[in-house]
């Protein structure tokens, strides 16, 4: 299970729609996806000369649209609402900056646009090492702190977006997939299970903290628990279409 068959599953269960992806990189993720619809957003992108060829001419023939942006997330949102308010996401994945700062406003923004039976992802939400987990301004900072021991692996502190949502969202559900480095799953309705920590709280919890109170903190469920979640939302999604 990782964050390709997931978002995936949830596309075809909704009926498709517009899947937007923040953190394209090389394209791994953003590629084997399936929709109608397809944005990829990032500054520094690494797709093929030919891939970037193949999405020009099919959106220009209007055969699919399937397009990636060279800019960072805030300016997307910023400069193409009209875009989002036209079409919506229907499925959105968060992977850029691995900072709790920038992934949660990456999901503030995308929940402005959010369809109503739409999904967000965030990918690296459940760290396990200390050294993965380290907060830093990017995997760059990371790479120049050369730490003996450390693989490479960054995930940064995603995992507080996980918790700052679960603690001062009152209308965002939100849990954790314990797959895939953590992939966490926000829907909009009431919270199953929130927390009530504050922003001050929540920014001084470190490493240890999560260690120590992690099923909790991320609201952590098997990835067996994703099929459950999906019949229900699938459920939901045909009540809103019918009503």
């Amino acid at each position: 299970m990782d964050r390709i068959k997931i978002a995936q599953s949830i596309l075809d269960a909704i009926g498709g729609g517009t899947y937007l992806e923040i953190g394209v990189n090389d394209g791994c993720s953003f590629v084997p996806i399936k929709s109608r619809r397809k944005w990829g957003i990032d500054p520094a992108y690494r797709l093929s000369w030919k891939r970037l060829l193949m999405y020009s001419v099919f959106s220009s023939l209007r055969i699919k649209d399937e397009r990636v942006f060279r800019m960072t997330s805030d300016d997307f949102f910023t400069g193409r609402k009209r875009m989002l308010v036209t079409h919506g996401i229907s499925v959105g994945l968060v992977d850029g900056l691995h900072t709790y700062e920038q992934s949660l406003r990456d999901v503030l923004n995308a929940l402005e646009h959010l369809r109503p039976n739409g999904v967000i992802l965030m990918h690296d939400c459940n760290p396990t090492t200390e050294f993965v987990a380290a907060p830093a301004t990017s995997i760059d900072e990371m790479i120049k702190r050369d730490i003996l021991g450390w693989d490479g692996s960054w995930s940064g502190d995603v995992w507080k977006a996980v918790v700052h949502l679960r603690s001062l969202r009152d209308d965002v559900n939100v849990f954790v997939l314990d797959c895939d480095t953590g992939i966490g799953v926000v829907t909009k309705g009431l919270p199953s299970d929130p927390l009530a920590f504050s922003e001050a709280e929540i920014s001084a919890m470190d490493f240890d903290f999560l260690v120590s109170r992690r099923r909790e903190l991320l609201g952590l469920q098997p990835e067996s628990y994703f099929w459950e979640f999906l019949n229900q939302h699938r459920t939901l999604a045909i009540t809103q279409v019918v009503f």
